[in-house]
């Protein structure tokens, strides 16, 4: 059911953002015409309707498509997710403190969990923390370029590390929820779907 509420809300934004670029294309139509008289401009923008229809389409149909890109799926309802590049996301489900990703396992093969993280430099750096798994280390680092999976034992091996290669302490990590909200704030909440 979420899933549904979901998919209309985006439908309903698309609907909405796709009348907002359609009138600006139309205003910029009407706006070049003043400095250039009798061009295709001038041609297009006198049938004020059917331009505002096709573009209003075509906005639609991009942002539709747009949606279910890998940078453009955020997630339906209770499945939110967060494309951090490379084509590897971070899940979640119903919203819960638990992150998770499917591209590398655990030293002791299980699935990557965390409760924070932060991605910097095409790595995500994470905590290993899970309400299914039980992990013999502590943090992580998975460089999404060349992707290698490193793990770290204690916090005091990755405190070292990081200070070593300049990367986030513990502190800088965040939650999912914060992460979330980072990335799909912002002027992606305002013109994207």
């Amino acid at each position: 059911m979420e899933v549904i509420i979901g998919f209309i809300g985006s439908l309903i934004k698309i609907s909405i953002l796709s009348s907002i670029y359609a009138l600006l294309t139309l205003s910029s139509f009407r706006l070049i015409t003043k400095f250039k008289p009798n061009s295709w401009f001038d041609r297009a923008s006198t049938k004020k309707i059917r331009l505002w229809l096709i573009s209003s389409s075509v906005f639609s149909a991009g942002l539709l498509c747009y949606l279910f890109t890998h940078w453009g799926f955020h997630g339906f309802g209770d499945g939110p997710r967060i494309p951090i590049g490379h084509g590897v996301v971070v899940d979640n489900t119903n919203w819960e403190e638990y992150g998770y990703m499917n591209v590398a396992e655990t030293s002791d093969s299980m699935k990557i969990e965390m409760t924070k993280f932060k991605v910097v430099n095409d790595k995500i750096i994470g905590n290993l923390e899970s309400g299914f798994y039980d992990y013999k280390n502590s943090f992580f680092i998975y460089d999404l370029d060349e992707k290698v999976f490193t793990e770290f034992k204690t916090t005091k091996d990755y405190v070292e590390f990081a200070t070593k290669n300049n990367l986030p302490l513990i502190n800088e990590l965040r939650t999912f929820r914060e992460n979330y909200f980072d990335y799909w704030g912002g002027w992606r909440a305002w013109f994207l779907p």
